[in-house]
């Protein structure tokens, strides 16, 4: 959120932003098998509060609170995202999706009487789906894992040696990785995707209902020969949703890198402002509107000039809103429509947005308490906000203050690393 520079520290999770001289107004982790990059943290927001700035010569008085406005917005939007999104959870993977068989269950030892060429086409096609499968720390490989490998290994010598016995305990070694996996494949969909359906705009690239039937591994015991088939078309449609996944954020910075490039000048008239804010919107696919700040569920705040929402909701993910409650839009370039900082204050936004995309939450675990100063940083490598002009305005304000910690974890977040 960002909130105007003649205010004081609002309530309900607002924190107004200081600036200047006139400083008294103001991957989760990766789990299983993926290297996710979403957490479910609550979400983030920003208050902003006027700031001192030179402009030809004359001192003007300007908006900061644009920033914390949509700062503050943005992270009460995403306080939400938790409970907001176990619909999304059900709605794609429901609980009978669970196999019947966990990573715990008892080895298998049946008898299959497979022929060995069959025995062995099974482990390799498992080791191929499986291939990347890691331990609950991401990079241990699971024993089962180990195992399965090493019978693939005897599948490249000679086989005819094998005896029943032998071919037997491989088919079994074959179900128990291919379940394991699987548990940990419906454990991780449990868990995310909540965030995946908002990461990739509820655009998923499998029929959700099929994605469901294949997490379910209860008739997998039954036949070595179709749980590979199982797991190799369930391998498929965990490819197509990462794929999804990295066609977003390919787009998501190709449209940053377009917004970076847009600036206007200083002393840029009021028509000049939001001619471009209409453009780096447009660009990012998100549209603007002005609503009161109570449709993210906060109080109103006369001092906060703009809002991001993230409760969990598709509506908001590509919606930022300039507060109608907002005391000063009269106020010209002294923190009004009229303020150039205006465009600074809507990519403020949109990196928060940014950030939620990436991370699944505006507030990642990587980011700590330091997640305003790091969406300051994202803005300043990534939407072209300018670092110097942004910060004369920020002095004071500790919570956005940005130094090469932060830089470094925006970086981190654009690179993929949430937590």
């Amino acid at each position: 959120m960002q909130t105007s520079p003649w205010g004081h520290s609002a309530g309900n999770g607002v924190a107004p932003f200081r600036s200047g001289q006139f400083a008294p107004p103001a991957r989760g982790a990766g789990y299983g098998p993926f290297p996710s990059h979403v957490s479910n943290a609550p979400f983030s927001g920003t208050y902003t509060r006027t700031a001192y700035r030179k402009r030809a010569n004359v001192g003007v008085v300007i908006s900061i609170i644009l920033v914390m406005a949509l700062l503050l917005a943005s992270g009460m939007a995403m306080q939400g995202i938790h409970e907001g999104m176990t619909g999304y959870r059900e709605a794609v993977i429901s609980p009978s999706a669970s196999p019947s068989s966990d990573a715990s269950h008892s080895p298998h030892t049946d008898s299959w009487d497979l022929p060995a060429q069959q025995v062995c086409a099974n482990v390799s096609s498992a080791v191929d789906s499986l291939d990347g499968w890691t331990g609950a720390d991401s990079t241990e490989v699971p024993a089962k894992l180990t195992t399965l490998k090493q019978d693939q290994s005897t599948c490249a010598g000679d086989v005819s040696s094998l005896s029943s016995t032998d071919l037997d305990a491989m088919s079994n070694h074959t179900i128990d990785a291919l379940i394991a996996w699987n548990a940990d494949i419906v454990e991780f969909y449990e868990q995310r995707s909540a965030t995946i359906t908002y990461r990739i705009n509820g655009k998923w690239p499998v029929d959700t209902d099929e994605l469901e039937a294949l997490l379910d591994s209860s008739s997998w015991s039954d036949d070595p020969t179709y749980a590979v088939q199982q797991a190799a078309k369930l391998k498929s449609a965990n490819d197509a949703v990462f794929a999804k996944i990295n066609e977003v954020i390919t787009g998501l910075h190709a449209d940053e890198s377009k917004v970076a490039s847009v600036q206007i000048s200083h002393t840029a008239s009021e028509q000049e402002i939001w001619a471009a804010i209409d453009t780096v919107t447009k660009q990012m696919g998100v549209t603007y509107s002005f609503e009161p700040l109570t449709l993210c569920g906060s109080s109103n705040g006369e001092h906060t000039v703009a809002f991001f929402c993230n409760e969990g909701s598709l509506s908001f993910r590509n919606r930022i809103m300039f507060n109608t409650g907002y005391k000063y839009w009269g106020w010209g370039e002294l923190g009004g429509k009229g303020d150039p900082w205006m465009l600074d204050a809507t990519k403020h936004e949109l990196s928060h947005r940014s950030i939620s995309i990436m991370c699944g939450t505006s507030r990642p675990t990587i980011a700590g308490e330091r997640y305003e100063a790091v969406t300051n940083a994202y803005a300043y490598l990534f939407m072209g906000v300018d670092r110097q002009w942004n910060e004369q305005h920020q002095l004071g304000l500790e919570e956005y203050a940005v130094g090469d910690a932060e830089m470094g974890i925006a970086q981190k977040i654009h690179d993929g690393t949430c937590s």
